[in-house]
């Protein structure tokens, strides 16, 4: 019997990222755009694929929402943001060093939220995710929030170009992703060690 994919990564409408040339949404972004990364700088951008169905066929998730507004960990957060619940994060919080010997580590936003599932979101409109394909799996700034880029588990679901899977290294044997990826057990040990009264967004690092 074939193993159920792992749950959909991607960025919802309307995400602010962070490029060389300043902040952009996310529908403006294409292939040789530099984003920031938190490791290695700017690094272009080989692909994005956008994806209005899931590469199975199925409807897509609602995505995770967060308001404008909200407390984040570099402040309010200035745009509202939508990502696939099976998106990560990146946290830093003394329970993961705790628990894994790490200061921080990548979990899916759906095993670290308190919210039983994503809600529809009326003022969205049509939705589309949008999966961007580096050469490495990094870390990037999307509204504010340090999120991934496509890992190669996800990368491996889509019909990529021959150009784009030369170019990358995620299938390379024994390319890492940029950080520790917690299990769904593994994210819910992290957030039921942490405080009660803290939001997701007080788990992410800034």
């Amino acid at each position: 019997m074939n193993e159920s994919p792992a749950p959909l990564s991607g960025l919802g409408p309307g995400t602010m990222l962070l490029t060389l040339e300043g902040e952009m949404p996310v529908e403006w972004i294409a292939p040789g755009d530099r984003l920031i990364t938190r490791d290695r700088g700017a690094q272009p951008i080989l692909h994005i694929a956008r994806l209005r169905k899931t590469p199975e066929g199925d409807p897509l998730p609602y995505p995770m929402t967060f308001h404008r507004g909200e407390r984040g960990p570099q402040g309010e957060l200035k745009e509202k943001l939508r990502v696939a619940p099976g998106h990560r994060g990146l946290l830093r919080r003394p329970e993961i060093q705790l628990n894994f010997g790490a200061e921080e580590a990548l979990a899916r936003f759906q095993d670290i939220s308190r919210r039983n599932r994503a809600r529809p979101d009326p003022t969205m409109g049509g939705l589309t995710y949008h999966l961007i394909i580096m050469e490495r799996h990094e870390i990037i700034t999307a509204g504010s929030l340090w999120v991934e880029t496509t890992d190669a588990d996800m990368a491996a679901r889509l019909e990529l170009p021959p150009a784009v899977r030369r170019a990358t290294r995620l299938f390379d044997p024994g390319t890492k992703t940029a950080r520790r990826c917690l299990t769904r057990d593994e994210a819910l040990l992290v957030r039921e060690s942490c405080p009660r009264d803290l939001s997701l967004l007080d788990l992410m690092a800034a």
